[in-house]
């Protein structure tokens, strides 16, 4: 007995001394780029000291783009293309020498590319995403806004209204950085491509596809495309103290399934053994209790291992060690939806119908349930596995006619393009240590549209969120400060004028 119990405290001690040695490997945070003086008499500068912005001219003109009421809605409402025709003369007038340097083309009527030469044309071209629509305000809420979401108020040190934070920002402060260096003389060293869709917020179908399509129709193989997606805030990944940055390099495919049941109708009082809503209810109930299995892989694994130099030594133990530990990490994490979502397939009941009077049996029931899809799953697993778990021959499963889409390859995280982004997230926050983490994104961006053409394709909106910003996306009072916006023109003047990074 006194053996075994020696050979399991030398077992324990040696099992703890390789995961000791495996978290003592962990690289040590990466450095945080040096700080530098602004620029007298100007409101910003990039890491070189070299890029100014007028925020006050700045947030001018993006305080003018959200006047536009540019709408996107499901409801199959018509769009009011004349708030879209209304944006393109207000961008024509607000940056005049992108106007007169870049050329400039309109796809799907209503979505914009703009194509900026590069000294070198062979050389593969950068695409820069955003989209021009936004969601609806709902009637009821508009007495809760402390400033109109169409006011584009300057006002406490916020610019106020739909689109400061999705996504009119990526817009306007891509076009302000191009405006800023085509007075600087500069031209890229390798072609430009700007492109604003007009219906991101309902999937891209039309503007986004096309853009895509006419794109890679002509040849275009981006070096780096970059979107909207991940964000730069505090308390954003657990045990990561202060502000880090998350850069979605693949996002989850979409698929929403209806579930239709059928029974006899018939009046209440005598209902028989099998009810459509008792149907439907049970195929809800078996889906919620049977969640897609949760797996640390793809990119949240690659998230764990970048954040791992940022948490404490024991939570770095735990990270390090994931060949131990991946069940103890998985449960903490299912804790919280938001990170929850990034290990599974998630399942959401989001429509109901049925019945037209409370004494009448209905002959049919029906759902609509959403699956935002991980990667190594497909449309198609997910489907076949809907019909298993409901295990229903009476019961209907069908895609509505929406948005289907697999999830997006995995964008390399030691590319150069990756590297330039990382790098310029970093020159921020100069003299502050901001991790840069890889993420799966879990909602969906017209990124996805060049998922089949590119393996360089990242998601990431700059923009330092506050408290509280999370809410206001497509929520009340949606707002941006001043100073923030600032930071949005900074980073992209710097990564346009760092694309010679790019082999």
């Amino acid at each position: 007995m006194k053996r075994f119990v020696l050979i399991m405290i030398g077992a324990a001690t040696i099992l703890l001394a390789v995961m000791v040695v495996r978290t003592l490997r962990v690289p040590a945070p990466m450095a945080s780029p040096v700080a530098t003086t602004p620029v007298a008499g100007t409101s910003g500068t990039d890491a070189r000291g070299d890029v100014t912005v007028d925020s006050a001219l700045a947030a001018t003109r993006l305080s003018g783009a959200v006047r536009f009421a540019t709408v996107s809605t499901a409801s199959g409402a018509p769009i009011d293309t004349a708030a879209f025709l209304g944006f393109h003369a207000f961008l024509e007038q607000a940056f005049p020498q992108v106007h007169r340097t870049l050329r400039r083309e309109k796809i799907a009527g209503l979505s914009l590319i703009y194509t900026w030469v590069g000294r070198d044309t062979l050389a593969a071209p950068v695409v820069i995403m955003g989209h021009m629509d936004v969601v609806p305000v709902p009637t009821p809420n508009l007495k809760d806004w402390t400033h109109g979401p169409f006011s584009g108020d300057v006002a406490e040190g916020y610019v106020w209204g739909r689109g400061t934070l999705d996504d009119k920002t990526t817009v306007l402060a891509s076009l302000e950085a191009v405006e800023g260096l085509l007075a600087r003389g500069y031209q890229p060293p390798r072609t430009v491509y700007l492109t604003f869709g007009h219906d991101e917020e309902v999937g891209g179908r039309y503007g986004a596809r096309a853009m895509v399509d006419t794109l890679v129709a002509r040849g275009v193989k981006p070096a780096l495309v970059l979107d909207e997606g991940g964000i730069m805030s505090s308390g954003l990944v657990p045990g990561v103290r202060g502000r880090a940055a998350v850069v979605g390099i693949a996002e989850k495919g979409y698929v929403s399934l209806r579930l239709r049941a059928t029974a006899s109708g018939g009046h209440s009082s005598m209902p028989g053994m099998r009810t459509a809503v008792g149907a439907l209810s049970h195929a809800i109930t078996a889906l919620e209790t049977n969640p897609f299995p949760y797996s640390i892989d793809g990119p949240t694994r690659g998230m764990i291992d970048a954040m791992a130099p940022y948490v404490s030594f024991t939570q770095r133990l735990a990270l390090a060690n994931l060949w131990l530990t991946e069940s103890v990490v998985i449960k903490l994490l299912k804790a919280a939806p938001s990170t929850a979502a990034l290990m599974h397939t998630t399942t959401a009941p989001t429509m109901l119908s049925a019945g037209i009077k409370d004494n009448v049996l209905p002959p049919e029931a029906s759902a609509v349930v959403n699956f935002r899809i991980r990667p190594g799953e497909t449309v198609a697993t997910v489907t076949a596995r809907v019909r298993a778990v409901i295990n229903d021959t009476l019961m209907a499963i069908e895609p509505i006619d929406s948005v289907q889409v697999d999830p997006s390859p995995v964008s390399d995280t030691q590319s150069p393009a990756y590297q330039l982004i990382a790098a310029t997230i970093r020159a921020m926050a100069p003299g502050e240590s901001i991790p840069v983490l890889p993420y799966l994104v879990v909602g969906g961006t017209d990124a996805k549209y060049w998922g089949p053409h590119s393996t360089k394709v990242y998601r990431f909106l700059p923009i330092p969120m506050g408290d509280g910003d999370f809410t206001r996306i497509h929520g009340l009072n949606e707002r941006l400060a001043v100073a923030d916006y600032a930071k949005a023109v900074g980073f992209f003047s710097r990564l346009l004028g760092g694309l010679d990074a790019l082999k």
